[in-house]
């Protein structure tokens, strides 16, 4: 065979294995991808069937076409879907809408403060001792009658009292039984009358001595009791027991020497009359629970008479104590003499505020601080028990409103009607417009609204049918939820790209 003939041979073959491969790839690339369709080379499937259907295109519901904006109600650039899970990450809260009145208050700063006059009640030592025993530890609460401390007493004024009031009770014994016999001798007329006369007016002036020396020694401390124990054993007092005091109905402390003063100076009818003075009466009293907020004394410390031992506290009703700017005055005197309701705002450690409602202004300042330039007004606030404290017979409790916590006090000072009142956290802002997220199944739709009014706790929204009474909306992360929106519409993708409809 020729050289000719063989090259020939060999670009033939040549020729139909690289046609054998351009047919395997052209049918590989008809069979197993989309490239012909996209190309335009052949129709695709979808639209054969446009092409060969019993409907015509513009009667044709294509199954994408639902799902390009609308999601049942709710267009989906202002619409977002929440899952379960997300909802618990946000802490979101829906509430109902409805129509009211909207109250527009001035927000001022304030702290819980003691009530002067009320609130503390100093335990000073009545005389001169020794402190034997401490019956109270601090943070204690205990009640009227308890007993405090026990006191030995030292103080000679006290001692010479009781000696002196034994004294005179011996000796108006010896002129009893000495008048006991002058009667009956008198009578037989052995006796001069005038010598019975004389013993009578002696006992007299020992009565009159004994009643003296009684209220010495309540005066200097002790009980009526402890004065009749005297008087009953003829011995004298070595120690003396300090208790928790009763108070009155005015708050003013009840000792036991009013009570005797009002029993041994009652009288007749007659002797009032010719004293011109009107029957005294008992003054009404109350038992107290207080909380021991000072010991100032150890066991056997020598005291003096006056010297305070501690201080009880009732915590029961405190003040808070408003720092008003001297331009709110007048609101602050409107509200005062309308006994308009104030509220105080405390916030927790988590964040979360709590309003104190129905409070009134007990009275307003007559000075305004030269530094801070600030008016003080004075709220009345009811205290509660937060927490309490079995350790054997002791009592422990812990107020919930403690003096120094620090509070916000909102006075009213205006309000309007129609109005739809929600939380400041359901309001979200961007610029000039306001929003508001509304339940729509698993999605928020965000609402435009027009905000008439706000403070730091409320917002009130105009009622103008952009937002309807009974619709849910979230009060709480209404920020977050815009953010994703805006996240969502900047930088997702559209799954619509390509598709012509």
């Amino acid at each position: 065979m020729s050289i000719s003939k063989i090259w020939v041979s060999r670009i033939v073959a040549t020729s139909l294995t690289v046609v054998a491969m351009l047919l395997t790839l052209a049918i590989g690339f008809f069979a197993l991808t989309d490239l012909p369709q996209r190309f335009g080379l052949v129709a695709s499937t979808a639209e054969s069937a446009h092409d060969h259907g019993d409907h015509s295109e513009c009667e044709h519901d294509h199954p994408e076409d639902e799902h390009d904006h609308d999601h049942a109600g709710h267009s989906e650039g202002e619409s977002i879907e929440l899952s379960e899970q997300a909802r618990l990450n946000l802490g979101l809260e829906t509430q109902k809408v409805t129509v009211g009145s909207f109250n527009e208050y001035i927000e001022v700063p304030a702290a819980v403060a003691d009530w002067p006059g009320k609130t503390h009640v100093a335990i000073t030592s009545p005389m001169t001792g020794v402190i034997n025993a401490i019956n109270v530890s601090r943070g204690e609460l205990i009640e009227s009658g308890m007993p405090l401390f026990t006191l030995r007493l030292t103080h000679q004024d006290l001692v010479q009292t009781q000696e002196d009031f034994l004294n005179s009770l011996g000796q108006l014994d010896i002129e009893q039984k000495e008048i006991q016999r002058l009667t009956s001798i008198t009578q037989s007329g052995a006796v001069a009358g005038k010598t019975l006369i004389a013993r009578q007016y002696e006992r007299d002036k020992l009565l009159a001595g004994i009643r003296t020396a009684r209220q010495s020694m309540l005066l200097h401390g002790l009980t009526e009791s402890q004065v009749d124990q005297i008087e009953r054993t003829r011995e004298l007092i070595r120690e003396v027991t300090i208790y928790a005091p009763t108070l009155h109905a005015d708050s003013s402390l009840h000792h036991e020497s009013e009570h005797n003063h009002v029993k041994n100076s009652s009288g007749t009818p007659t002797d009032r009359y010719a004293s011109m003075q009107p029957a005294p009466t008992l003054p009404a009293h109350i038992d107290a629970e207080f909380l021991v907020t000072q010991l100032n004394v150890s066991r056997g410390e020598a005291v003096e008479a006056g010297k305070k031992l501690g201080q009880l506290s009732d915590y029961s009703k405190v003040l808070i104590e408003g720092y008003a700017y001297q331009r709110d005055g007048e609101a602050l005197q409107t509200a005062a003499n309308a006994r308009l309701a104030i509220q105080a705002v405390t916030e927790s450690s988590q964040g979360q505020r709590k309003i104190i409602d129905q409070l009134e202004i007990i009275y307003i300042g007559n000075e305004i601080n030269r530094e801070t330039r600030a008016l003080p007004f004075y709220v009345l606030l009811t205290n509660e028990v937060e927490r309490t404290e079995q350790v054997g017979e002791q009592r422990y409790v812990s107020w919930r409103y403690k003096p120094g916590q620090r509070m916000k006090l909102r006075v009213p000072v205006a309000g309007f009607d129609n109005a739809i009142v929600v939380p400041k956290e359901a309001v979200a802002e961007e610029g000039p417009e306001r929003y508001v997220f509304v339940e729509n199944n698993d999605h928020f739709d965000r609402v435009a609204v027009h905000v008439l009014a706000s403070d730091s706790l409320h917002a009130a929204i105009a009622n103008d049918g952009q937002v309807w009474p009974g619709q849910s909306v979230a009060v709480t992360g209404a920020h977050q939820l815009q953010m994703a929106l805006k996240n969502k519409s900047g930088g997702a993708i559209d799954p619509h790209a390509g598709h012509n409809h």
